[in-house]
C-alpha cells in the first residue's frame, strides 16, 4: 500500500556541457548520445519514483528543471529556480573550473531566490577521468566544504546516475535541509548580448503566463532563428523578437504585440 504520494521541482545546476541533459536522458529513458545540444532557458521533465522504507511507501513524481548552463542568464536562471524543493549541482571532473563554479555561481545565486534546500553534488563524465582516485579525493574535498552528499557519476555508461537521483529523492521526503549559510556570487561580466538575451526572454515570459508556459515557445523560436545561447549575435536576436513577436499574435492584440516587439528592438539597439 502506497502511503503518501508527492510532487516536487528539482533542478540541475552546472556550467554548460557538464552533462546536465545527458543525465537527464539516462535517469528518465536510461540512453545516451554523444551529441551535445545546448539547453535554451529550460527544459522540464517529469519522472516517477517509488521510495520503500520500513512500514511505508512513497510515490514520488519529480519535475526535473533542466537549467540553462550558459552564465549571465540570471534572469532566467533565477526564474527557474522558484518553487524548486531540491538541485543535483552537476560538474565535469575533467575541468576543475565547472567545480569552483558551483561554489562561486550557481550556490549563491541559488540561495539568493530559495530557502535552504537538499542539495547532492554530482562528479559527471568520470569515464573520461585520467585518475579515478583523484576525482574522488576532489569529490570528497567539495563534500565537505558543502555539506552535502555527493557521487562520481557517468551519464555514458550509467554509472551513479539513479543513485543520485535517489539520494536527493530520499532526502526531500526525510526533509533533510542542506545548512549552507548564504555567500556571494563572484559576478563575471556578461557577455553583452547575453544580458539582452535574458531581458527578451524574461519579457516573453511575463506576457505569455510564466516561466513553464513560455519557455517552450522561446526553445522554438530562438533556435528558428539560429540563436547561439552562448554568443547570442545582434542579427540573431534581431529575427528572434520577429518570431517570438509572431508566437505572441495569436494569444496578444496587435498593438500589444508590436508594443513589446518595438521595445525588445530597442533593448538590441541600444548595445553600442
Amino acid at each position: 500500500m502506497v502511503d503518501d504520494h508527492i510532487k516536487r521541482k528539482i533542478l540541475l545546476l552546472g556550467d554548460g556541457a557538464v552533462g546536465k541533459t545527458s543525465l537527464i536522458r539516462r535517469f528518465v529513458v536510461d540512453k545516451f548520445s554523444d551529441d551535445y545540444i545546448t539547453t535554451i532557458g529550460t527544459k522540464v521533465t517529469k519522472k516517477d519514483l517509488r521510495l520503500e522504507s520500513p512500514g511505508k511507501v512513497t510515490d514520488l513524481t519529480f519535475m526535473i528543471w533542466d537549467v540553462l548552463g550558459q552564465k549571465g542568464y540570471k534572469g532566467i536562471q533565477e526564474s527557474s529556480f522558484q518553487g524548486a524543493k531540491g538541485a543535483l549541482l552537476i560538474y565535469d571532473v575533467t575541468r576543475q573550473e565547472t567545480s569552483e563554479s558551483l561554489q562561486d555561481y550557481w550556490i549563491p545565486h541559488l540561495m539568493s531566490v530559495t530557502e535552504a534546500m537538499p542539495l547532492v553534488v554530482v562528479g559527471n563524465k568520470v569515464d573520461l577521468s585520467d585518475s579515478r582516485r583523484n576525482a574522488q579525493e576532489a569529490l570528497d574535498d567539495l563534500k565537505d566544504v558543502l555539506g552535502v552528499p555527493g557521487f562520481l557519476s557517468s551519464a555514458k555508461t550509467g554509472l551513479n546516475v539513479e543513485v543520485g537521483f535517489l539520494a536527493l529523492a530520499k532526502s526531500i521526503v526525510s526533509d533533510l535541509d542542506a545548512k549552507l549559510s548564504a555567500r556571494q556570487a563572484v559576478e563575471e561580466a556578461a557577455h553583452e548580448f547575453i544580458v539582452v538575451a535574458d531581458q527578451i526572454v524574461m519579457d516573453f515570459c511575463d506576457v505569455m503566463g510564466g516561466h513553464e508556459a513560455a519557455m517552450p515557445i522561446v526553445r522554438q523560436q530562438l533556435m528558428k532563428a539560429g540563436v547561439d545561447v552562448r554568443a547570442p549575435t545582434r542579427e540573431g536576436l534581431r529575427l528572434a523578437v520577429d518570431y517570438l513577436a509572431e508566437a505572441e499574435s495569436s494569444f496578444r492584440n496587435a498593438a500589444d504585440v508590436e508594443a513589446s516587439k518595438k521595445k525588445r528592438l530597442g533593448w538590441i539597439k541600444a548595445v553600442a
